[in-house]
């Protein structure tokens, strides 16, 4: 049986590690998981933050999981399908990455066989979304374009009219995304 996977993208700042916790805060009792995180620098922080009881938490440190670090990702999933046989696997790559990578990762041949690839979802910030700066870097725009799933994240913060923004552009958006907020 395939170990299902979702991938969790969304820029710096987004929330992505508070969202995972959350998830796993909401998953079935007894269930087992696994959350495969992407540290950019040599120090992971995100990994020590999301261990808790019954969840096999992995960190890639060292570089994108996306890019330089492909054959990193490969091996520690390879490591974490055989070791934990996790029921759901959880990953997050660094927010400076490209969720194209770690895509063309798990529907390799090598691991055609062991992950079936749901949902990719993407966090956004509404903020962010309306401040130009963002919208122009290629990495913002690939993360929105790959997902399947937009959730918008940090609404407190955000201001009604950013608020619509994003609903605007998620309504925008081909092929269709599925929306959460």
């Amino acid at each position: 049986m395939k170990t299902p996977v979702n991938l969790i993208t969304g820029f710096l700042g987004v929330g992505k590690t508070t969202a995972l916790l959350h998830l796993l805060a909401q998953r079935p009792p007894g269930a087992r998981w696994a959350v495969l995180v992407n540290e950019f620098g040599q120090v992971g922080i995100d990994g020590a933050t999301l261990t808790q009881d019954g969840v096999a938490v992995r960190e890639v440190p060292g570089g994108c999981i996306c890019c330089s670090a492909q054959l990193p990702l490969r091996v520690s999933l390879t490591r974490l399908l055989r070791e934990v046989k996790p029921e759901r696997l959880l990953i997050e790559p660094t927010g400076l990455g490209h969720p194209a990578g770690v895509i063309d990762v798990l529907r390799s041949e090598s691991l055609a066989n062991a992950v079936a690839l749901r949902n990719v979802i993407c966090l956004v910030d509404p903020r962010q979304l309306c401040d130009e700066k963002y919208r122009a870097l290629g990495t913002y725009q690939d993360q929105l374009a790959l997902a399947d799933v937009l959730v918008a994240n940090k609404c407190d913060l955000a201001s009604p009219e950013q608020l619509q923004v994003f609903e605007g552009f998620a309504a925008s958006c081909y092929p269709p995304k599925r929306l959460a907020a």
